[in-house]
This record gives C-alpha cells, structure tokens and sequence, in this order.
C-alpha cells in the first residue's frame, strides 16, 4: 500500500533512553509521523544518573534540536588530564576549540540530556505531534517481516517503522541479526559510578594537610581528570563537573578479577556495587580518596561489555540504533554521540517520506553510511588502554573522524 501525508505513518520506538528520544524528538517534526515510545520502565521509576561527554557531533545535534549547553547544565569540557596518585602529570591533551566558539566537550550527566529531549520530543509546544510514552512495556519479540511487536501480555501491534532503541540487551536486535553473531561479553572492566556535590566533592578533598594539585576545575573549562595507580592494578579514578557545575561525576576502573564476586557483575545502569570493596580495591590510593567515599550514600557498579560489530543494523522496515546497534566501550566517549548520530542521520533520511514503500529503501542508505562510521569507532574504542596514561592514548580519543551532517554524507 502507498501512503501520502494524509495516511499517518506509524512509528514505534523501542526504548525510551538517549537514541529513542533523539530519534522520536527529531522525527516528530514531520506531520506524517505518529510516534510511539515503548518504555520498558515505569513511569515513576527512578534512574541512576551519570556523566557523559559530548564531542562536536553530538553537540551539533543538540544545536539543531534547539538544546543548549545551559540547558543541560553542562560544564565546558577542554580535554584530558592523567596524573598519577602521586601527583605527576602523566600526559595532557587539549581539544581546538569549536569553530562557532562553544567549548570543545559538553560534560553534563545522563539524566538532564535525557530531560532536555523527552522535553523535546514529547512537548505540545513543539513543532508537529509529540511523541505518546507507553511505560511498562515488556517486549518479547518483534516481526520485521510483518512489522509487529509483541508483548509479555499476549497483545501486540502493527509498525510502519519500528526503531530498535533498546540498549545492548536489545529484543529488536535478535530479529534482525543472525543467532551466529557473537553476543555482547564482559571486556574485563567494570566501574564504580557515583555523584557528589561539587561543594561535598571539594571539602572532602580538601580537608587534610594538602590539596592535591590535580583537582583544578573551574566553570569556565575542565578537563576530564584521570587519576591512575601505576601498580598494574588498572585503579584509575575519572572525574568531572556537571549539572551547571554543582555535581562532581565519578568513575572508577578495575579489572572484574578484583571485585571479591565477579559472578554477580552485570551490565546494568542500577545494579549496585558495595562501598567497602571499592574501598579495598583503591587501598593504594591517597586519603583525599576514603575521604571522598566516607561522603556517598552508595555506589553502582557497572560491567563493560563489548559488541563486535553487527554486519547490518536494519531488516524491512525495523532498524536498530544506539547500543542496541553498537555498544561502544565508554572509555572513547563516543556512546551518546553516536547515538545522537543516529537520530540526525534518520531525521535527514526520512523526513520527507510519505509512501512507506520507500522507508526501507531509505533505511538500507542510512544503513550503509552510519555502520562504517560506527564500527569504525567500536574498533578504535577497544584500542584505547583502560587507563589513558599515555598522550598517545589520549590523542586516540580526541582524534576520531569529524561529525558530517548525514545530508551531506548521502548527497542530497
């Protein structure tokens, strides 16, 4: 059947984190698109929050969808700092500057990215028709070839586009890649995450006979800090500002090996770690650092897990996008610019679609341009060491290939 824009295409996404939202906040737009949401959460769960950074392309994105750096409170990010428990600098790397003059990294948490575009795509103000949001949606399996999704409740429904936003443990995924491909694995790191008031973080630190010389952050610049054990124990602390400057960010590496029960590591944003054991883990480390943790109610811990690239992310008419397409190890920054990549490569290839003949057709153009780019960047990710104590590693980083809006990269 042919469609005009008097048919409403349906739309279903599944997964409402950063790539579901993106792409329903760009694809609302378009009069000929009704959007839905499948969010397996409820409504009034509450999520861990995080740090994340967000390089060129990510915040040209959030530029085009009207979101600013005050917005999102983020902090302007310079670059890269190691330094050593001992205070040595390590290695120093700095971004350029961004040609309209914005710093060259947001450093902002997930949660206020993720606020800032359900606001976007879900608001009665904006242009077109806001997203619908169904929580609780428990999805078993999904039909490409019908374009159906079923749920745990026995019911199920029909898609004109079914996008695949619903992380590395995705439902979308196992519809359209082979059972052969290799699944999702531990990487061997896993991290401690937590986030403290910056006014906490510092007195914390401060509070002995000497202020460590590498807690120098500021509003106007910061460089993501490493503090890093070179014992080979892979201890390395990654900190830095966020939520308008007010919240300190924390990451700590260590070798799955070390947690005292690595059996119970899970990929998980709300699987929970226990303080005492980061402690012992980080013994080497200064006393600013007890005094630190003495200050967090708790802590998560987060297993990496790595995805060899998928040898194509679409099938008819259902598409996959974010981690469910290419989960990126964290230690490049990449994961929610990708993401956010995803979402403006959809926008610039679908938004004058009215015949839903042609949405699979646009799909497999979309398909060709952004899987190279993100396999690319899974690969150069898994090259970085886990502890970026070398300018060459830190180079790696800030080094991957510039954003190029994908109206360009298709000729159009």
């Amino acid at each position: 059947m042919t469609r005009t824009s008097s048919n409403a295409i349906e739309v279903a996404i599944v997964g409402g984190g950063i790539a579901g939202l993106a792409a329903a906040a760009f694809l609302r737009k378009y009069p000929q698109y009704n959007i839905t949401i499948f969010e397996r959460r409820r409504e009034d769960d509450e999520e861990h929050s995080s740090g994340l950074a967000l390089r060129d392309g990510g915040k040209a994105i959030m530029k085009k969808l009207g979101i600013t750096r005050e917005e999102v409170g983020a902090s302007p990010g310079a670059g890269y700092r190691t330094y050593t428990i001992n205070e040595d600098l390590l290695a120093e790397s700095r971004l350029p500057e961004g040609s309209d003059g914005d710093s060259p990294m947001w450093l902002l948490s997930r949660g206020d990215l993720k606020d800032a575009l359900f606001r976007r795509a879900t608001s009665e103000d904006g242009k077109g028709k806001p997203a619908k949001i169904v929580y609780n949606s428990h999805i078993v399996r999904v039909d490409p070839d019908t374009g159906t999704i079923h749920f745990a409740n026995a019911t199920s429904i029909h898609a004109d586009l079914i996008i695949g936003a619903d992380g590395i443990h995705s439902k979308v995924r196992s519809a359209i890649i082979p059972e052969s491909h290799p699944q999702p694995a531990p990487c061997g790191i896993s991290l401690y995450r937590f986030m403290l008031p910056m006014e906490t973080f510092e007195n914390a630190v401060k509070a002995g006979d000497h202020t460590p010389v590498m807690f120098q952050f500021n509003e106007d610049e910061s460089f993501i800090l490493m503090v890093a054990a070179t014992d080979g124990s892979n201890c390395t602390l990654c900190c830095y500002p966020c939520e308008g400057h007010k919240t300190m960010n924390v990451a700590c590496g260590i070798f799955d090996s070390s947690a005292q029960t690595p059996e119970e590591l899970e990929y998980s944003w709300q699987a929970k770690g226990k303080k005492e054991e980061l402690k012992a883990i980080y013994h080497m480390f200064p006393e600013w650092f007890t005094r630190v943790l003495d200050q967090v109610p708790e802590v998560a811990l987060f297993q990496i897990r790595d995805q060899d690239p998928l040898p194509i992310y679409f099938k008819h008419q259902t598409v996959l996008i974010g981690d469910a397409a290419h989960a990126i190890l964290p230690l490049g920054a990449q994961g929610a610019n990708q993401a956010l990549e995803d979402a403006e490569g959809l926008d610039a290839l679908l938004a004058d679609v009215t015949d839903v003949n042609k949405i699979s057709d646009r799909l497999a153009l979309w398909d060709s341009i952004r899987r190279p780019r993100a396999a690319a960047t899974q690969r150069t990710a898994r090259g970085f060491e886990s502890v970026l104590s070398s300018k060459a590693n830190q180079d790696k980083v800030l080094a991957s290939k510039p954003f190029v809006e994908m109206r360009v990269l298709a000729g159009m």
